[in-house]
């Protein structure tokens, strides 16, 4: 897996919890302008390196079996706001 190919992985990751998160928020009825403009900029750079790796001349693939870099996420303490913009 190349570097760029590693970074998207991870930045999809992170998208999918944020996007996760959003939900539950938004069903609450507790999103936050903040919350929905944070997550909007991660899908925009999520798009641009997808649209980035479509315009290259070799195929894209991911090794399944090599290892996968996870994020963290560390759990939310009652009354503790996570700013779903960024990592944690």
């Amino acid at each position: 897996m190349t570097r760029e190919t590693a970074a998207l992985a991870v930045l999809l990751r992170k998208a999918q919890w944020l996007l996760d998160d959003l939900a539950y928020e938004v069903a609450a009825g507790r999103a936050r302008e903040s919350d929905l403009c944070g997550v909007a900029d991660v899908l925009d750079e999520v798009a641009r390196l997808l649209r980035s790796e479509s315009r290259d001349e070799t195929p894209f693939v991911v090794d399944s079996s090599s290892e996968v870099p996870r994020t963290t996420v560390e759990p939310r303490r009652a009354g503790q706001e996570r700013n779903l913009g960024q990592a944690p």
